[in-house]
């Protein structure tokens, strides 16, 4: 009995693999491979803590992200140095103050004075430049040189000897170096020729430029000192500085001699800033010219200037614009070289538009 049972069991080849176990519960997610025999299971990484960004300061009027950019802007620019804008868009990643390729920045402004009565002096001046960027010797320094032109239309009171035409070119070369995390410099030269284009003799040619040193304090206050050659006879050299101090991401002070200026901001969209702003402003240049009789002379043209404007500053690469008014007072027509006596003209109001890239 006991050998049927034992033959009428179920029998295994000796070669035949016994059956594999039950598998175990994995983990999920989890890839199983039958041909390789692994299997892959994801392990959960720890928690990372959120991060949550700083203040962002944006870089409308040429906020300042870093010392590389100019340490005066267009508003700031010495008078008869060749106006500079060259603000960085938000966001980038080049160096502060630059943009792709090597055309920085393409300007162009026009100025009203308009003559009001007998003893006004009306100017109209029309200004554009170019600014292209090569490293010197890298991106982190860079050597901008700017090519610029403008003319000034006159209207003379009687008894004024002014041309109707005033002219002016030059190029300058500016370079920019960042020392250390918080100290720059920013030096600049611009041999010029100044001149009705009738007085060609070496009085009409001027060789400007200006040296400065930025210390930033903190996030929100820079130190500015240097001085500025103007290479003029009224006013040779002027030295400048003072403070630019940002309290909040929409106010910007600009305590800096010779031109000051208070600017808010009032509105922001996402392509644009718009900013209002209290300026103030030492007007005027110096020109060769030919007198009525024939001789050559340099006039002086000065004046001083309180300015309200309204700028707008896009988000990215575009065309910022700026409107402005103002009042212009202590005006001065002072002649070198020549027998000419001094003239006051009578004060006025001014108007003046930009646009540039």
């Amino acid at each position: 009995m006991l050998v049927m049972l034992v033959m009428a069991a179920p029998t295994l080849a000796a070669d035949e693999p016994l059956p594999p176990p039950p598998p175990l519960p994995l983990p999920l997610p989890a890839t199983i491979d039958d041909e390789a025999g692994w299997i892959d299971v994801a392990v959960p990484l720890p928690a990372v803590e959120a991060f949550v960004p700083g203040r962002v300061r944006l870089a409308a009027i040429g906020d300042p992200q870093d010392l590389q950019e100019p340490l005066l802007l267009d508003d700031l620019a010495p008078p008869g140095q060749p106006r500079q804008e060259f603000e960085p868009p938000a966001g980038r990643k080049l160096p502060p103050g630059a943009k792709p390729g090597m055309l920085q920045q393409a300007i162009y402004t026009i100025t009203e004075l308009p003559k009001l009565g007998s003893n006004g002096l009306g100017l109209t001046v029309l200004e554009k430049s170019v600014t292209i960027g090569l490293p010197a010797p890298t991106v982190d320094s860079p050597l901008l040189i700017t090519p610029g032109f403008g003319g000034t239309l006159v209207d003379a009171p009687a008894g004024v000897d002014l041309p109707s035409d005033l002219y002016e070119g030059y190029i300058q070369a500016r370079w920019l170096r960042k020392i250390g995390k918080r100290f720059g410099v920013d030096l600049a030269v611009a041999p010029g020729w100044y001149s009705d284009f009738h007085n060609n003799s070496s009085q009409s040619l001027r060789i400007t430029g200006h040296g400065f040193g930025a210390w930033e304090a903190n996030d929100n206050l820079r130190v500015v000192a240097g001085l500025i050659y103007l290479d003029r006879y009224d006013v040779n050299m002027l030295p400048a500085g003072g403070l630019i101090w940002t309290p909040a991401d929409d106010q910007r002070f600009e305590l800096i001699f010779p031109r000051p200026r208070l600017a808010w901001r009032f509105a922001e969209h996402p392509r644009a800033a718009h900013w209002s702003y209290l300026a103030a402003e030492f007007g005027g240049n110096q020109w060769a010219m030919q007198s009525a009789t024939g001789a050559d002379e340099v006039v002086v043209i000065r004046d001083y200037r309180l300015i309200a404007g309204w700028e707008r500053k896009p988000a990215d690469l575009g065309i910022s614009w700026r409107l402005e008014t103002g009042f212009v007072f202590g005006r001065t027509v002072q002649y070198y070289d020549s027998n000419e006596s001094t003239a006051h003209p009578g004060n006025t109001f001014m108007v003046r538009a930009g646009a540039w890239y």
